[in-house]
């Protein structure tokens, strides 16, 4: 049997000779491995020294393979890769890599980050790296474990669970001072609305709202529109105005009386917030989302405050 340590005792200049294969030339090699190119050209010289051969041609910007370097780089590339696959394997397995986990900043504010401390109670073993963002991710790419996503169609996957339907209606706050009576729709013309803009579909907005009322809503009327979900909402907490949003995410302010659900007018429901799990064998994936579908379950329709 051979012995491993006495043979591979260049095994760093095997690592250094494989980055400089890729790269055809010792200067990138070295910017690649965080080292100097002196530091390079050294440990492939010591393995040529070890190894009795010259393994490349020196050139003044690049660098190429011998017949014998393409010996060597056609056995030992491969086999290096097969033992970094195996390392991040097993290490996966063994959860020392963190759960990463995306979703947007709507949901993670609102929802996922208030029951963060029941998951971490419930699994102090898993660690997870959230990824809050509103643009949707290529999850492969990114490494991206888990997604949260907001979507008007199912997303593409084998892993694929919706979790709740928003249902958006006006809400206020206790220190908003409406105008009228806000006994029905027509009322809400006269107040002072929160408005979103930018990416936001038309179905998320007040024109279609009162659209579905057979209302229109004037150019004139006032308000103030934002381009952020959180800062309509805040606005809204503040008693600035009044807001078109809903259930899931305003649940907890409608629970304890921060926001205020107006009794009698019309909900649109929307889309689907939908769970994807994009791993293979994770354990640890599999008891996030397990946890998420059980959050989603005890989730109650909040009280009707006024």
């Amino acid at each position: 049997m051979v012995n491993l340590r006495k043979t591979l005792t260049k095994l760093p200049h095997l690592i250094t000779f494989e980055a400089s294969c890729r790269n055809s030339n010792f200067t990138r090699a070295a910017e690649e491995l965080g080292v100097t190119r002196v530091s390079v050209s050294r440990q492939i010289a010591e393995l040529e020294q070890e190894l009795g051969t010259t393994l490349f041609i020196r050139d003044h910007r690049k660098v190429s393979l011998t017949q014998a370097g393409r010996l060597l780089e056609a056995e030992v590339a491969p086999a290096l890769h097969q033992i970094a696959d195996a390392i991040q394997s097993v290490s996966q397995k063994s959860g020392d890599t963190p759960l990463t986990v995306t979703t947007t900043t709507a949901f993670a504010t609102y929802w996922l980050m208030p029951r963060m401390v029941d998951f971490s109670n419930q699994f102090p073993e898993v660690e997870l790296n959230l990824v809050v963002t509103d643009r949707k991710l290529d999850l492969a790419a990114e490494n991206i474990d888990i997604a949260i996503r907001y979507s008007k169609d199912t997303p593409p996957g084998e892993k694929v669970t919706p979790l709740l339907r928003e249902r958006i209606f006006p809400v206020l706050s206790p220190k908003y001072s409406p105008n009228t009576a806000l006994s029905d729709a027509a009322d809400l013309t006269r107040e002072n609305l929160l408005h979103l803009s930018g990416i936001y579909r038309p179905e998320a907005r007040w024109p279609h709202w009162f659209k579905a009322n057979d209302l229109v809503l004037s150019a004139e009327s006032s308000g103030v529109a934002m381009n952020t979900y959180i800062n309509m909402l805040q606005a809204a907490i503040a008693g600035q105005g009044i807001a078109l949003a809903g259930n899931p995410l305003v649940d907890p302010y409608l629970a304890d009386g921060t926001l205020i659900k107006l009794k009698g007018f019309m909900e649109i429901e929307r889309d689907y917030f939908y769970l994807i799990n994009a791993t293979t064998d994770r354990e640890d994936a599999e008891r996030f989302c397990n946890w998420v579908l059980d959050q989603t379950a005890v989730t109650k329709e909040p009280p009707i405050l006024r």
